[in-house]
């Protein structure tokens, strides 16, 4: 079965935005994470009550990986109260 894992990642804590060197973090843990490739998309999210930039970190994968322990240093790395993981069993087509 083909796992598709979707990463919730806010900004900032500070500044409640991301900039280039927050955003080079996620990519080289996702560099090492997802070497087959993954998609990031930008936008804007809410947490407990405020908005904030935030990042939708996508991939599909052949198997469903372990992440906690890796996540768990990038939610430190990052400063971040919480990291959301979402992982769905997904049937897909490359065309």
């Amino acid at each position: 079965m083909y796992y598709r894992i979707d990463i919730y990642i806010g900004s900032n804590n500070q500044t409640k935005k991301i900039d280039g060197d927050y955003l080079e973090k996620i990519k080289k843990w996702a560099d090492s994470a997802f070497t087959d490739g993954y998609t990031i998309f930008r936008g804007e999210g809410c947490y407990n009550g405020v908005y904030e930039d935030s990042i939708l970190l996508n991939a599909l994968t052949l198997h469903d990986m372990p992440l906690n322990d890796s996540l768990e240093s990038l939610k430190k790395d990052l400063e971040q109260d919480a990291i959301l993981t979402v992982k769905s069993g997904v049937e897909f087509e490359l065309i």
